[in-house]
């Protein structure tokens, strides 16, 4: 399972999520804090790579850091999907985490196997590519992510669904929305530079202006 930049952005939602699939009783045998070069991005989501949508698959994943990590248990696979919620935020049942804390379509907070077959292959990459590594320390690293956090009532979701439905919905592809997301991008990113949280920023904009480019 990937937390995106997007979530990894929002440490506090980030934390949210964690929390709620380690209630679950999973147990978590890697996690990791990390950025993605683009060669790992286009290896992960090769099965897109014909698709008009891939470019930007790419620069968002790798546009600011992701929470990498591996569980174990039974029934994990479906029971994270399930946690998640459909992939379309707008799709997703309000008490999924996607209901709760994804922003729009595919900028949905996290990515998880969808079957063992995907989690073979996909932990085979991350270890190899990515550095990924298993560790005992592994739930220890992530409960204490979730104590440092987890705190306060920082959640900037609705105002970045806001931002980003109105743009959509006015054909609003002016600098102040750039600029809404990066102030909203960098509010709850302690540790990560704004750069790249601007980064992570204009990758959400160039998807609205996909959007609107799509609607003509």
């Amino acid at each position: 399972m990937i937390i995106k930049p997007d979530g990894t952005a929002r440490r506090r939602v980030s934390s949210l999520v964690l929390q709620a699939l380690l209630d679950r009783g999973y147990k978590i045998v890697a996690f990791q804090e990390m950025m993605v070069s683009e060669s790992l991005a286009k290896l992960h989501y090769a099965v897109h790579s014909e698709k008009p949508f891939f470019p930007w698959l790419v620069e968002f994943i790798s546009s600011a850091p992701v929470l990498a990590m591996i569980f174990e248990s039974n029934g994990v696979i479906q029971g994270v999907r399930d946690a998640l919620g459909a992939t379309f935020v707008q799709k997703a049942s309000p008490d999924s985490l996607r209901g709760k804390y994804g922003i729009w379509a595919g900028i949905n907070i996290a990515h998880a196997s969808d079957a063992p077959e995907t989690a073979i292959s996909e932990i085979a990459l991350w270890t190899s590519e990515g550095g990924l590594v298993e560790s005992p320390e592994a739930e220890t690293s992530a409960r204490a992510y979730i104590l440092k956090y987890i705190n306060g009532d920082a959640d900037y979701t609705m105002a970045l669904r806001e931002v980003v439905k109105n743009a959509i919905e006015s054909h609003d592809k002016s600098v102040k929305i750039l600029k809404s997301l990066k102030d909203l991008f960098s509010k709850d990113a302690a540790g990560i530079s704004k750069d790249r949280t601007d980064n992570l920023a204009k990758v959400v904009f160039d998807f609205i202006k996909e959007e609107l480019e799509k609607a003509k």
